[in-house]
């Protein structure tokens, strides 16, 4: 599931360059079509000046959101249902019964075990009060055997009988505890045919039938508390060290795009798997109006610092050059060029920012630091003032361009660009059609 989401996010996040320059291009097409200015012939490219500023140290991963006591709920003993108090949502207290089982045997078992104690016991006495016998045999035999009346054979003779006396009420008194044993396990037994409530919450994932026979291996229910929900995340050595307790958190859904909820690191935990070097983090979901629910797989982002002073740039200015096979950006060098390009009213609305001539472009590879919402802040554009091109990177990589037209768009325009979704770039593209179809 993991690879399936992921390679799906991959390939509409390569897919999102394409429609932009394709929607970018389309654009320029149908300006130029209106004039007659020559500069379809020429590679045309959007681009923004950089920036200089701090960001965020994002680790973005994935999760399962867990209820908070969430637990499994599985039988002691071995029986058949005879009786299901709860539903899927319903709402208990711990020691809440859940589930009757089938007592008739193991009552039989109780009466059975308890006869045995009575027989264990009585037996217990029997062997008492035979030892006692003995003992008084004995005193007399030894005063008769101290006047000489008695042989001293005959008081060695009681003696031994004696120590087997002693051994009887030994055994007789192990017998009679483990009966009283025996009594005990199937009381307990038959205690274990109310399935109770272990913790207080929600009851979930319902797999009790009356008639139906279970074990200590079935699970009849999940309960947790759906209020206070946790995620579970993986943490590389490396981020285990970076990421500390309550650092903050966002978790990503889909049914709440650019509306994160917000979460805490509470815990993380300090043994390493010896053999993947990965950890366990906890996070606490600071609100739960996201109708969160148990079992969902979520990514998290995890905010555990930020950048000094570096560079940053829209993530769509960075490229994966086919021929160098690195990545980086493209730069244009604006400064070639008058920078105020206000026309007269009259003049078309499209040249207003487009340069009059091209201008040099250079594929120079950087190093991404951290990613935030949209930006990236990178290392390898220190001392250099050009421009970086958002969109047309694919044409100047194809044509091995060293100069282009240059259109100047601002932060806003391409972080609107970059929100759009998939769905919003089909409409803008081909319109209403397939809506109407």
């Amino acid at each position: 599931m993991i690879d399936k989401c992921t390679d799906l996010k991959f390939s509409s996040l390569c897919l999102l360059p394409v429609i932009f320059a394709s929607l970018f291009f389309t654009s320029c097409s149908e300006d130029n079509e209106e004039e007659s200015t020559g500069l379809s012939q020429s590679v045309t490219v959007e681009a923004v000046e950089h920036r200089i500023g701090a960001l965020p140290l994002v680790h973005r991963t994935t999760g399962e959101m867990r209820a908070r006591n969430q637990v499994d709920v599985y039988p002691e003993i071995n029986a058949r249902i005879t009786e299901v108090f709860v539903n899927d949502g319903d709402r208990v207290s711990e020691g809440d019964i859940l589930v009757q089982l089938r007592d008739a045997p193991i009552r039989e078992q109780l009466n059975q075990s308890q006869f045995d104690y009575e027989i264990a016991r009585a037996q217990l006495r029997q062997s008492e009060a035979e030892l006692r016998r003995l003992q008084a045999r004995f005193n007399r035999v030894r005063e008769l055997q101290e006047r000489d009346l008695e042989s001293p054979l005959e008081l060695e003779t009681l003696q031994a009988d004696i120590d087997a006396a002693e051994a009887s009420v030994d055994l007789a008194h192990s017998q009679m505890e483990r009966a009283a044993s025996q009594v005990e396990e199937q009381k307990s037994n038959l205690e274990n045919t109310v399935v109770r409530a272990v913790v207080d919450g929600v009851v979930g994932n319902r797999n009790a039938e009356i008639g139906q026979r279970v074990d200590s291996n079935t699970r009849l229910f999940q309960i947790g508390d759906v209020d206070n929900m946790r995620i579970h995340v993986m943490l590389t050595e490396r981020m285990s060290s970076a990421i500390s307790q309550g650092d903050r958190a966002e978790i990503i859904l889909t049914a709440r795009p650019g509306n994160p909820v917000e979460a805490t690191v509470e815990r993380i935990s300090p043994f390493l798997d010896p053999v993947t070097h990965t950890t366990i983090a906890q996070l606490e979901v600071t609100e739960n109006s996201a109708n969160l629910q148990p079992g969902m797989f979520v990514t998290i982002d995890i905010f555990y610092g930020e950048t000094d002073h570096t560079t940053l740039i829209p993530k769509t200015s960075l490229y994966d050059h086919p021929v160098a096979g690195e990545t980086g950006v493209y730069l244009a060098d604006m400064s070639v060029v008058e920078r105020e390009l206000e026309l007269d009213d009259a003049s078309d609305e499209v040249l207003r920012r487009i340069t009059p001539r091209p201008v040099p472009v250079e594929f120079v590879p950087v190093e991404v630091i951290a990613e935030g919402r949209g930006v990236a802040g990178i290392s390898g554009l220190e001392g250099r003032d050009e421009w970086v091109v958002t969109l047309g990177q694919h044409q100047l990589a194809e044509w091995d361009s060293e100069e282009a037209f240059v259109r100047e768009v601002d932060w806003e325009h391409v972080m609107r660009l970059q929100n759009l979704q998939a769905r919003d770039m089909e409409r803008i593209i081909f319109g209403d059609q397939n809506q109407e179809r």
